[in-house]
């Protein structure tokens, strides 16, 4: 019964047959234009992508892949790349008059002189804050200067009368402010002088620069000048020889003509101001060799101009004389003179090249009587 079921159920073997081989022609011809189809598709889209893709490639890693290639021509060509364009320019201003600057620079880079330690204008920073004075410079250009032995003439009318000048002075050090008084004692007669510049500090002490010597036809002739302080240091000028001693283990040095101590100069200057006033115009260049108790060296002086100082709640007009450094490790000294103080020292500013400073302010003047007599003979007498 199964096989009858069977055959009167399916469809004819012939119509089976046929349907078969109409599937297989169907798909036969599908397969054949299946191709053609797909590469109208996908030819166009791959193609389109392919140069999307080229277009995305970044630059760098390209040039990274041919300089990885190549890196010696590269690292050799790199030179030319930082040769700048201003050298053609910059040269032909190198063949013009120079300026001042790169002289003033020529000069800092100079080799350095020791600052003597033992000068009343710079700060004692390993024993205490009392004051020391550095010594000044020679000026840049020796010929632009006016030495000291072509002064004007100095008369005895020139000098300035016996008189006690106070001062109060601030200092810093290490960033450290103090304050301190000082005076300054200067007496004559007709044949000597004493100077005295005294400095005294609360819980410090004080410390004194004294100058003794003989006045002339010059001015003041120094014969000593000292240092005093736990000790004393000296100079002595010994004119007869021609040369400057010193009670240190320093070398004796060549005495010029008109040469001063650190303290004589202030009073040297105020009677040369004073015998011919019209001689010093803002730009006035002095030299002179100034002493310490160490060395003798030239200090360069130049006249800024005039400036307004206020002193005990008073305006005074005054000229500032500056001795230039002779280098970036020196101290620059400054100083202001009023005729109405007989030219001398109303202010006086030392400033070293750390930052620290000392300025002494003028307080008052008080008349003293002349030296005595009978100290005309040597030059030299007691401290009153």
């Amino acid at each position: 019964m199964m096989p009858s079921a069977h055959r009167q159920a399916g469809p004819p073997r012939k119509v089976a047959w046929a349907l078969l081989a109409g599937v297989l022609v169907l798909h036969g011809v599908l397969m054949l234009s299946a191709p053609s189809s797909l590469t109208v598709q996908l030819r166009p889209s791959a193609s389109s992508e392919l140069k999307v893709r080229l277009l995305e490639l970044p630059a760098a890693p390209v040039a990274s892949a041919k300089a990885r290639s190549s890196m010696p021509p590269q690292r050799s060509q790199r030179p030319p790349v930082p040769t700048p364009v201003a050298p053609p320019t910059a040269a032909p201003r190198s063949t013009e008059t120079p300026s001042p600057e790169p002289v003033e620079r020529a000069e800092a880079a100079a080799p350095a002189t020791p600052v003597d330690a033992s000068s009343p204008v710079a700060v004692e920073a390993s024993q205490s804050p009392l004051p020391e004075w550095a010594g000044a410079s020679a000026p840049a250009s020796a010929t632009e200067a006016l030495p000291a032995a072509q002064w004007p003439a100095i008369g005895s009318a020139s000098l300035p009368a016996s008189a006690l000048l106070t001062y109060r002075l601030t200092g810093m050090d290490k960033g450290l402010t103090y304050h301190a008084s000082g005076e300054l004692r200067w007496q004559h007669n007709d044949a000597a002088y004493e100077l005295t510049l005294l400095v005294r500090a609360f819980l410090v002490g004080s410390r004194q620069w004294r100058s003794t010597g003989q006045l002339g036809p010059e001015g003041l002739a120094p014969q000593r000048f000292s240092d005093s302080r736990r000790q004393e240091r000296a100079a002595h000028f010994d004119r007869e020889q021609g040369r400057v001693v010193f009670s240190s283990r320093s070398q004796p040095a060549p005495l010029e003509a008109g040469a001063q101590d650190q303290i004589s100069l202030y009073v040297q200057l105020a009677a040369a101001m004073a015998s011919a006033p019209d001689r010093f115009e803002p730009g006035t260049r002095l030299m002179v060799q100034t002493v310490t108790p160490r060395d003798a060296q030239p200090w360069s002086l130049v006249l800024e101009g005039v400036e307004t100082l206020e002193l005990d709640r008073q305006a005074v007009r005054a000229h500032r004389w500056v001795c230039q450094p002779r280098n970036r490790f020196e101290a620059r000294v400054e100083f202001w003179v009023a005729p109405e103080q007989q030219w001398l020292p109303l202010r006086i500013r030392i400033t070293q090249v750390s930052g620290s400073y000392i300025d002494l302010f003028w307080r008052d003047t008080e008349a003293l009587p002349p030296l005595p007599a009978s100290v005309g003979d040597t030059g030299v007498g007691k401290t009153s």
